[in-house]
């Protein structure tokens, strides 16, 4: 069971799938398991190329933030702390910050 639960937050960090269903099956990991894995930062730029190529919403990228910063089982890749801990929390917190937009999400389009 450990491993289908390890695998679960696998794809919650890698955003394999629906982002209603990937925090609904990290939700459903029992209490007690503790399959820890690690956001890194591919795991973040992945997750902005997909808003960025319109594979996903703006929302979501805010759903998808707000799980993993809110999860014990998620470890931060060792170094770069700061900076993902950062991403995080701006992305999922966008009443505090300015949330992305479709024109923010075109310019860094065209940036990159």
């Amino acid at each position: 069971m450990a491993s289908h639960s390890r695998q679960v937050l696998l794809d919650l960090v890698w955003w394999k799938g629906r982002i209603e269903d990937l925090v609904a099956a990290a939700r459903m990991i029992p209490e007690g398991e503790f399959p820890v894995v690690v956001l890194d930062r591919a795991g973040a730029q992945a997750a902005l190329r997909k808003v960025l190529d319109g594979e996903a919403l703006p929302g979501d990228l805010t759903a998808w933030t707000e799980e993993l910063h809110m999860r014990e089982d998620v470890d931060i890749e060792p170094g770069h702390e700061d900076l993902l801990t950062q991403f995080l929390f701006e992305m999922s917190t966008p009443e505090l910050f300015e949330p992305m937009t479709f024109s923010q999400r075109n310019d860094l389009r065209e940036a990159s």
